[in-house]
C-alpha cells in the first residue's frame, strides 16, 4: 500500500505522495499518475504531487500530470505541496523548495498559502497580438510562468463550455507557435483589479476548476493591456473553483515582474492506494 494525501487548491486537485526514501522511480510515478489519476476507475486527480529530497532546498516538488507527462510547475500544485510539507513537518511555514522551473519559496498560514513567483521575463512572449482560431479572432499575449501560458480575453458568455475546450485543444497543441505546447487560459474582465479565468491545462487535457500559474499569467497580460493599472496592485482572480490574489510589481525597463500568488491549499482526505 502507498501512503497518500488528497489536497486541492481552488478546486485544481492532487494525490501527494512522500518519496524521499526513492521508493518509486520515475518511471513509476509515470505510470501512477496514469493509473490514479484516472476519475471514476480510480482516485481520481489532475496530477500527481511528489516530495523528494533537495540538496538547496528544503525539499524537491515533482508534478506528474494526469497523462503521466512530468511538467515544471504548478502555482496551486506548488500551494498544496507546501501546505503537505508544513504539516507534515518537513519545512517550516517559510520554506523554500527546488522545482524543474527553478526554487520557489512560500509561507504558509493556514489555510492560505502565499507562493513567490520570482520574476517572470516578459521579453520572450508576446502582448495584445490578435489570433484566429477558425473563424473566430482572439486579442491574446503568450507568457512563461514556470510553464507556458496563451492569455485569451473575452467577452462574458463569448463561448460556450464546449468550445472553450475545442478552442483550448486546438491552441495547446499548435506546435507551430508552442513547440513545447501550452496551457490556455480563458479571461473575462469586470475591473482594473478584477478578472474571471479558466484554463485548459496541458497534460490534464481539459478544462480544471483553477490554475495559479494560469491566474498569474492572466492577471500579468490583463494589467498590461491595460496600462491604467499601477504596479504593485493585487489582482483577484476568479476562477471556477475559487479567488487567486496575484501581487504584481514590475521593474523600471518593464522587461521583468516580480509575482506573488496567494490562495487556499487544503488537505482533502488521507489513507494508502492499492498498487496495480
Amino acid at each position: 500500500m502507498i501512503p497518500f494525501v488528497k489536497m486541492q487548491g481552488n478546486g485544481n486537485d492532487f494525490i501527494v505522495l512522500d518519496n524521499r526514501d526513492v521508493r518509486f522511480s520515475s518511471d513509476d510515478l509515470f505510470s501512477m499518475a496514469r493509473t490514479y489519476c484516472r476519475r471514476r476507475s480510480s482516485l481520481g486527480a489532475d496530477g500527481i504531487l511528489v516530495v523528494e529530497n533537495s540538496q538547496e532546498a528544503d525539499f524537491t516538488m515533482r508534478l506528474f500530470n494526469a497523462d503521466g507527462s512530468e511538467g515544471e510547475m504548478c502555482g496551486n500544485g506548488a500551494r498544496c505541496i507546501a501546505r503537505y510539507a508544513f504539516e507534515k513537518k518537513i519545512a517550516g511555514n517559510e520554506q523554500s523548495f527546488s522545482t524543474l522551473a527553478g526554487i520557489m519559496k512560500a509561507v504558509v498560514t493556514p489555510p492560505f498559502v502565499d507562493l513567490d513567483m520570482g520574476t517572470v521575463p516578459l521579453s520572450s512572449g508576446w502582448f495584445n497580438r490578435p489570433l484566429s482560431v477558425g473563424a473566430r479572432s482572439f486579442d491574446t499575449s503568450f507568457l512563461v510562468v514556470g510553464v507556458p501560458h496563451l492569455v485569451l480575453f473575452l467577452e462574458e458568455d463569448a463561448l460556450t463550455r464546449e468550445e472553450t475546450i475545442e478552442t483550448g485543444r486546438e491552441l495547446c497543441h499548435t506546435y507551430a507557435l508552442f513547440p513545447n505546447g501550452t496551457n490556455v487560459n480563458f479571461v473575462v474582465p469586470n475591473d482594473d483589479t478584477h478578472i474571471a479565468s479558466v484554463t485548459y491545462e496541458r497534460g490534464v487535457e481539459d478544462l480544471t476548476d483553477s490554475c495559479g500559474t494560469g491566474s498569474t499569467a492572466s492577471a500579468i497580460a490583463w494589467v498590461l493591456r491595460n496600462a491604467a493599472v499601477p504596479s504593485g496592485t493585487v489582482v483577484e482572480v476568479k476562477n471556477p473553483g475559487g479567488v487567486n490574489f496575484v501581487t504584481l510589481s514590475f521593474d523600471h525597463s518593464s522587461e521583468f515582474v516580480a509575482a506573488s500568488l496567494k490562495g487556499r491549499a487544503l488537505m482533502v482526505a488521507e489513507g494508502a492506494l492499492f498498487e496495480n
